[in-house]
This record gives C-alpha cells, sequence and structure tokens, in this order.
C-alpha cells in the first residue's frame, strides 16, 4: 500500500515540476481565482452574465463608486475576464470567455453545500 502512495506521489511531483505547459496553467488558473476572489469584482461578473452594461449601469446594481468599479474593469479587462467595446460615446463590457460562466456557477452552487 505505501508503495502505490509513493508511486502515486512521485507522479504528481514529476507532473508539477516538469511541465511548463501545466505550470502555466496553474499560474493563469490562480490569477483567475484571485479576480474572482474579490467580493466587488464577483458582484460585477455576476451583473455581467445578465448581459452587456455599461460602467453606469454596472454602478448601479453593484453600488459601486464609478472610479472604483473602473479599477475592477480594468483589472477584470487585464486578465482576459471581461471584455469592452465602444458604442457611440459610451463603453459596453460584457464577459470575455464562457468558460467564466462555468467557474462562477459552480462556485455559486460549491458554497451553498457550505
Amino acid at each position: 500500500m505505501v508503495s502505490c502512495f509513493t508511486e502515486k506521489h512521485e507522479s504528481i511531483k514529476q507532473k508539477l515540476s516538469e511541465s511548463e505547459d501545466f505550470l502555466d496553467g496553474v499560474e493563469s488558473a490562480s490569477k483567475i481565482f484571485a479576480m474572482l476572489g474579490e467580493p466587488v469584482r464577483m458582484k460585477i461578473i455576476l451583473a455581467l452574465m445578465e448581459g452587456e452594461l455599461c460602467v453606469y449601469h454596472i454602478c448601479e446594481i453593484t453600488g459601486g463608486k464609478q472610479s472604483a468599479i473602473s479599477q475592477h474593469l480594468r483589472k477584470l479587462k487585464d486578465s482576459r475576464i471581461v471584455k469592452s467595446r465602444k458604442d457611440a460615446n459610451q463603453v459596453l463590457y460584457s464577459i470575455a470567455d464562457e468558460h467564466i460562466f462555468s467557474i462562477v456557477k459552480t462556485a455559486l452552487e460549491h458554497s451553498k453545500c457550505l
């Protein structure tokens, strides 16, 4: 029984230390969770999961101040979690990747189990 654990342990250790692609994925995933781990940013994501919004409406929905919401949106955009497009004289924000929907929905479902 101990030898099986040791072999498995060595396999995991090798995977974590030798695969640059795997390590890049771990780092990227950690950054996504860090971005989503801030409550205001999570509220922004939840609002954007309902559809495209401008900063004004995001502020109204989340109760945040425009300067703070804009900073959070910049961080989310830099992390490629949110994207933006210009429409006439306003900027509209939306979720950049469909995977974010799954991550957030799973996290919310899991939070009900705690």
